[in-house]
C-alpha cells in the first residue's frame, strides 16, 4: 500500500479540516461533537493506518507509542472520549495497566483493547465500556469499534441523568 493514499484518498485531498493548525499549547482544535480517540500504538505503521482510517471516519486522534505518553496526554486535561490501546506496549506499563490508571482518572472511559495475543485480550475481555480486537484488524473494525463503545458510554451516561418516574400508587 502506498504510505500517500489510504482509502483510495491522497494526502493533499483532505480537507483543510483535517490538516487544522495546531494552537498556542501545539493542540489541534476540536469540534465539540467530534469523538476524541487516544490511540496507544508503539508499531508506528498500525498506528499511522488506524489513526488515519478514525480521522477519515470522523474521529479526532491523538497518537502516542507508550503508556507514559499516553498518561501524560491525559493529565494535561485535554479531551478523551476513548481509549484505544495496544495491550503490548514497550515501558513499564502495558495497556491494561494503562487503562486502568486511565480509568482512575476518567471513570467512564471505553477502552479499546488490542493484541496479537489471545491470552493476554481473555484477560480484559469482560471489562464494562469495553472491546478486544485480536491482531491483525482491519481499520474498518478498528472504526466500527469506535462507534459501538461511544454509543454504549452514551446510553450509559443518559440512564444517569433520565428523569426518576415516580409511580402513582
Amino acid at each position: 500500500m502506498d504510505q500517500d493514499t489510504w482509502n483510495g484518498k491522497a494526502k493533499d485531498e483532505r480537507s483543510a479540516q483535517d490538516e487544522q493548525e495546531p494552537n498556542e499549547q501545539g493542540l489541534r482544535t476540536v469540534e465539540s461533537s467530534q469523538t476524541c480517540v487516544l490511540l496507544v500504538e508503539d508499531e508506528s505503521l498500525i498506528a499511522e493506518i488506524i489513526g488515519e482510517a478514525l480521522e477519515e471516519h470522523g474521529f479526532s486522534v491523538h497518537s502516542v507509542s507508550n503508556a507514559s505518553e499516553a498518561l501524560a496526554h491525559l493529565s494535561t486535561g485535554s479531551r478523551v472520549d476513548i481509549l484505544f490501546t495496544d495491550i503490548n506496549l514497550p515501558g513499564e506499563l502495558d495497556g491494561a495497566a494503562l487503562a486502568e490508571q486511565a480509568r482512575g482518572l476518567l471513570p467512564d472511559l471505553p477502552v479499546i483493547y488490542a493484541s496479537g495475543r489471545w491470552g493476554r485480550l481473555e484477560e480484559v475481555r469482560n471489562l464494562p465500556l469495553s472491546t478486544t480486537l485480536q491482531k491483525p484488524y482491519s481499520p474498518a473494525r478498528a472504526c466500527a469499534a469506535v462507534e459501538v463503545l461511544m454509543s454504549q458510554r452514551m446510553a450509559v451516561l443518559e440512564s444517569r441523568h433520565a428523569p426518576l418516574r415516580v409511580l402513582a400508587s
